[in-house]
């Protein structure tokens, strides 16, 4: 993305607004301007004031939604093709939800990929992503990307080499606070928690500066113990230590005096405030270094020399959302265009005087391909005749049977609370080997083998205990073949 860019950050405590030139030596920033939302008035008029101010017309927009309004989930997906995890996630999702996946906005990041993928999806009501562009219309705003902030701020840490492989970024608000952990210099968790008792309530940013000492401590004893259980909890569904080598702090509560220090010395880690504006590929006039504020204005600036590519940071304009490009937007693209066509027109020069055996031979290849893509997805389908029809046929078939499978009829309990649940009550000594495990709207059937019947009957015994589950019945325990494992199967009574 080149030209003038606008970055519009927007939360509950404030609006910031950065606009750059985007050039080969870098940014330029033009103007900037922050505002505090007024809490009788709303964003709309906070957005009204802003644009009397500076012009938010014209270039390209990216603006950024709080994460309040997001959910995110962390997944294993049994492939590692960005296509196929694309098709498949709302499959994956409708389970854990408590809507309708055909109202949500969905969009992932891979965090890591070998033979399978963990990936890291956020999805959010189209019904609010409605709401939000509604809002920014009258202003003459239509952003091309809506990304969740803090993300392009950990983003730009992570585009330099001072950044650890390991890290934490806060976003510190006056009643929230939002935290995005990275894992190996990737995106791996986002979490947005109320500050509940520890929050603050000021009418300006200058009063953040008078906040007293025992009050800066409630904070940081708040946001430590957030983020010790949500990083403990986490840890505990990917079965390592997450543990971040260095925390940076933003957000108008970074302004705390001493935060930093107090925040350190809980989590006994280094803390360190961000600062995009000392960035080498970032330049400003004299008469906005004055008036720069990191804390209310990183957001904005981050998100206006957001890179645009595939896989880096988020967008939920999704579907009906997407911006549809102008054909011929500028001069450049114009330009672009020209070079495009006399592209092809020399393609077409070469095909018309192209043997027929290389057209051919270039269709088998395509076949091919498509045929070994068709098995390797579908491995126990037998002959392969038509594989892209055959294909659609599959995914149809696919499409059918996920609707077909039962939902998490009670609200209260969802999957994923019922396999941690059962896997607390196995002692972690127990020498079991899980093979199947069916969960319907009254019953988790398990099956498995394990060492002896006398483990059959701990794990009865310690799956009563649970609160998920008001009866637990051995419907099979026996000898395997060889005689040295014990087979069984239990149903479990969900309440």
């Amino acid at each position: 993305m080149s030209g003038r860019i606008l970055g519009i950050d927007i939360n509950e405590d404030f609006i910031s607004a950065v606009q750059v030139i985007s050039g080969l030596k870098g940014f330029q920033v033009q103007s900037c301007r922050n505002l505090m939302i007024d809490r009788d008035k709303g964003i709309s008029d906070a957005l009204g004031e802003i644009s009397e101010q500076m012009d938010l017309k014209g270039g390209d927009c990216i603006a950024s939604i709080g994460g309040a309004n997001i959910s995110c989930q962390n997944l294993v997906m049994p492939f590692k093709d960005p296509k196929k995890i694309k098709q498949t996630l709302p499959f994956e999702l409708e389970p854990l939800v408590p809507f309708p996946v055909d109202d949500l906005v969905i969009d992932f990041n891979i965090v890591k990929s070998s033979d399978q993928s963990e990936i890291l999806a956020v999805y959010a009501k189209k019904n609010l992503i409605s709401e939000y562009l509604e809002t920014l219309k009258p202003h003459g705003l239509s952003p091309g990307i809506i990304d969740i902030r803090p993300v392009p701020l950990a983003l730009w840490l992570l585009s330099g080499d001072e950044a650890p492989d390991n890290g934490l970024v806060i976003d510190i608000g006056l009643k929230r606070m939002t935290m995005v952990l990275y894992i190996e210099r990737r995106i791996g968790l986002i979490r947005n928690m109320p500050l509940g008792k520890a929050a603050v309530s000021v009418s300006g940013p200058e009063d953040v500066s008078r906040l007293s000492k025992e009050r800066v401590e409630a904070v940081s004893e708040t946001l430590y113990g957030i983020i010790k259980n949500t990083l403990r909890a986490f840890s505990m569904q990917i079965q390592k230590d997450p543990a971040p080598e260095k925390a940076f702090i933003t957000g108008i509560g970074s302004q705390y005096p001493g935060i930093e220090g107090a925040i350190s010395g809980q989590a006994g880690i280094p803390v360190e405030k961000i600062n995009i504006s000392r960035d080498n590929t970032i330049r400003m006039d004299y008469s906005i270094e004055t008036k720069w504020n990191p804390a209310l204005m990183d957001g904005a600036l981050s998100l206006a020399i957001r890179e645009v590519k595939k896989g880096h940071g988020f967008n939920l304009l999704k579907g009906e959302f997407e911006i549809k490009k102008g054909f011929l937007k500028s001069v450049r693209e114009l330009r672009k265009a020209g070079i495009a066509v006399l592209i092809i027109l020399t393609f077409l020069m070469m095909d018309f005087s192209a043997d027929y055996w290389l057209v051919k031979k270039r269709y088998e290849a395509a076949d091919k391909k498509c045929t070994a893509l068709f098995r390797q997805s579908f491995p126990d389908s037998g002959e392969v005749k038509y594989p892209l029809l055959q294909m659609k046929q599959k995914i149809e078939e696919l499409k059918k049977s996920a609707a077909m499978l039962p939902g998490d009829i009670k609200r209260d309990q969802k999957v994923l609370d019922l396999i941690n649940d059962i896997s607390r009550k196995i002692p972690e000594a127990v020498d079991i080997d899980v093979s199947s495990m069916v969960i319907d709207t009254e019953t988790v059937r398990m099956s498995g083998e394990t060492d002896s019947f006398n483990t059959v009957n701990s794990l009865e015994s310690g799956l009563e205990t649970s609160s998920y589950f008001s009866d637990v019945t051995i419907n099979k325990a026996e000898h395997d073949r060889t005689g040295e494992k014990v087979e069984f199967e239990l149903k479990l009574q969900r309440k």
